[in-house]
């Protein structure tokens, strides 16, 4: 995960604001798509699809947002080695599970290493699921594991990087990171405004001619006073 320098590097850096989590902040609360901050064993970052009955349900505009904001938030080195996707629908049915897959092999921003899923977990639908994938494998174009248990996800991923719901210890909270992160970027924000505005400021007193009378040096003392404190109140 970002440090907090890091975050706001970035948003110093960029002259277009970046999608912030302020802005799709009802499509994170929808938890359809997370970011625990579990790694891989070569440190690949862990996007989880939880259950979520609706998934099929939620509007393309609002899944792009999410997972190209969650993309975004690991470093670049960490992100250049592949995410590994964990999709649960062990409670659910095949076509849940196809039409995550296709919508992810669709539209997924990022670098993409593995994808791995916990398959149905009732006879009839985990038999429709191997059937299904044996059919469509080579459609979705992505690698692909299907696991009959979170015993077989431990033996991909660690249990330290695993989120409770996944069997893990991974101690993660939706609504606090949520909370966190429009923290982080609003005082990375807050803090970018001020340089540009302290930079501004800067560049009009050394730009500005000192005049010559006293009425109209009081003026320009008056003037430069008042913008300073307007810069103070930021």
């Amino acid at each position: 995960m970002k440090s907090v320098k890091h975050v706001m590097d970035e948003i110093m850096q960029q002259e277009i604001r970046p999608l912030l989590a302020v802005d799709i902040i009802e499509q994170l609360h929808r938890q359809f798509a997370l970011l625990s901050g579990g790694r891989g064993k070569d440190g690949a970052p862990i996007i989880i699809f939880p259950e979520f009955s609706g998934f099929s349900e939620v509007p393309e505009e609002d899944f792009l947002n999410v997972v190209t904001y969650l993309t975004s938030i690991p470093s670049l080195d960490a992100a250049s080695i592949g995410f590994i996707i964990i999709i649960d629908r062990r409670k659910d049915k095949w076509s849940s599970v196809k039409a995550s897959l296709s919508r992810i092999a669709g539209a997924f921003p990022g670098n993409l290493q593995l994808v791995l899923v916990l398959r149905p977990s009732r006879f009839f639908q985990r038999a429709i699921a191997d059937i299904g994938m044996k059919l469509h494998k080579d459609d979705f174009k992505m690698k692909i594991m299907m696991l009959n248990s979170l015993s077989d996800l431990h033996g991909y991923v660690d249990k330290g990087q695993l989120t409770r719901e996944l069997g893990g210890n991974l101690e993660y909270c939706h609504s606090q990171w949520i909370h966190h992160r429009t923290a982080i970027e609003n005082f990375a924000t807050t803090v970018k405004t001020t340089a540009q505005m302290l930079q501004m400021f800067g560049t009009d007193l050394a730009e500005t001619e000192l005049p010559n009378d006293v009425q109209c040096t009081k003026d320009l003392l008056t003037a430069h006073t008042d913008k300073h404190s307007n810069l103070k109140v930021i």
